[in-house]
């Protein structure tokens, strides 16, 4: 069972879900062993009808500081980056990983239109954003070793990040109301 309490892996599933993704939430509590030693499960597997499947860790952190500007925090555990390593070389080609970055905002006091880009789930709104493994290991820096963390520089981080949406094509069914096509003119 996945982690439900974690409101960003939770906010995340239900992202996926409305886009009618096929998903698998991984059970967190137990590790897998594989070959030498165990290893860090990810927090979802997805399927997309298009394009690669995905082997998918989550990272929450907030989304703005106090002067409401994005800190575009990106910095994860070398534990996450090994377990992803190893987990796409056991899935192969057909299998990319990404890390998923879900950063929460408290909603405006005042009501904004919808389609203002954030997913509104539990009193929050989320936005999704991922950058996939390999670019995000080219560029990342020690957070310091006793903390087993590492980083992209904010400005790199901002020039790979992708809309999580960019790496996940919807299904045409699930992009919303389609707009009624005109009538075929007839043959003659």
């Amino acid at each position: 069972m996945a982690d439900r309490s974690n409101h960003y892996e939770a906010a995340f599933e239900a992202h996926v879900r409305s886009l009618r993704i096929p998903c698998v939430a991984i059970d967190e509590a137990r590790r897998a062993v594989a070959g030498e030693g165990d290893l860090k499960s990810p927090d979802f597997l997805l399927y997309p009808r298009s394009g690669l499947n995905l082997v998918v860790e989550v990272k929450g952190k907030l989304g703005k500081n106090a002067s409401g500007r994005r800190r575009w925090e990106n910095w994860v555990t070398t534990d996450d980056l090994d377990g992803l390593v190893r987990w796409q070389e056991l899935f192969g080609p057909s299998f990319r990983s990404l890390l998923a970055f879900v950063y929460a905002e408290r909603p405006p006091t005042f009501g904004l239109p919808s389609g203002e880009g954030g997913f509104a789930f539990r009193g929050r709104i989320y936005r999704f954003w991922a950058v996939g493994l390999d670019d995000y290991i080219a560029h990342l820096r020690s957070r310091g070793p006793s903390w087993k963390a590492v980083a992209m520089a904010r400005l790199e981080f901002r020039r790979r990040v992708r809309p999580l949406d960019d790496w996940i094509p919807a299904p045409p069914e699930s992009r919303g109301p389609r707009r009624p096509s005109l009538p075929k003119e007839p043959s003659r």
